[in-house]
C-alpha cells in the first residue's frame, strides 16, 4: 500500500528525492524536480558506462509509485550496500580513495555533459570490496560557462581533511563529526 514507508533520516536535504525503506526493501525516490536532471543523466549514457566500470550502485527502475508521494516521478531500486561506513572512520588513504573516485567521476561524466552537484564523501561507500559512488541523483547537466558547483564542497569535505591529517599527521575523527559538511577553507 502506498504511504507505509520509512524515510531514512540521512536522506532529507536533497530536493530532487530521497532514500526510504518499505518491507525491508530499500528504494530510491526521484522527484518531479528532478526530471529533466535524471533523464538526461540515464539518456546520455553517463550512467549506463558508470556502472560498467562498477563506480556507480546500479539500480532497477520501478514502474509504481512506491512511496504514494505527489512529487513522485519514478522510483529506482538501488543495488544495496552491506555496511555502510562514515569519512571520520576512514583512514587517510580511504578518504584520498574517495577523493580520487570523485575527481574520476567528473572526468568521466563530463564527457558526456553531465556533472556532479555535489561532491561529499557521504556518497562514496565501499561495496564488494571496491569504492562505489551510491547518489544516482548527484547528477546534472554541464553547463560549461559555470564553474564547477561542488568544487568548494569538494576542497572542503576532502582537501581540508586530507590537508591538515597530512601536516599534522593525525587522524582527526573529532574535527570531521565538529564540522560535518566539511571544513571550512
Amino acid at each position: 500500500m502506498p504511504g507505509q514507508y520509512y524515510k531514512h533520516p540521512s536522506s532529507f536535504r536533497d530536493p530532487a528525492g530521497f532514500i526510504f525503506e518499505k518491507d525491508g526493501i530499500l528504494y530510491r525516490q526521484v522527484n518531479l524536480v528532478y526530471k529533466e536532471s535524471y533523464d538526461a543523466f540515464i539518456r546520455s549514457g553517463c550512467y549506463e558506462l558508470l556502472v560498467k566500470k562498477r563506480l556507480l550502485i546500479p539500480h532497477q527502475e520501478m514502474e509504481s509509485n512506491i512511496s504514494g508521494a505527489d512529487e513522485h516521478y519514478k522510483t529506482l531500486k538501488p543495488q544495496r550496500i552491506s555496511h555502510v561506513s562514515y569519512p571520520w572512520e576512514w583512514s587517510f588513504s580511504m578518504l584520498k580513495d574517495a577523493a580520487l573516485l570523485t575527481l574520476q567521476l567528473v572526468k568521466e561524466s563530463i564527457r558526456f555533459g553531465i556533472i556532479l552537484k555535489d561532491a561529499t564523501p557521504y556518497n562514496v561507500q565501499w561495496h564488494k570490496d571496491d569504492l562505489i559512488f551510491i547518489d544516482t541523483l548527484s547528477f546534472e547537466p554541464y553547463n560549461e560557462k559555470e564553474p564547477w558547483v561542488a568544487y568548494r564542497q569538494f576542497c572542503e569535505s576532502f582537501l581540508s581533511p586530507l590537508l591538515l591529517m597530512h601536516y599534522s599527521k593525525m587522524h582527526l575523527p573529532q574535527l570531521q563529526l565538529a564540522w560535518p559538511r566539511g571544513i571550512p577553507l
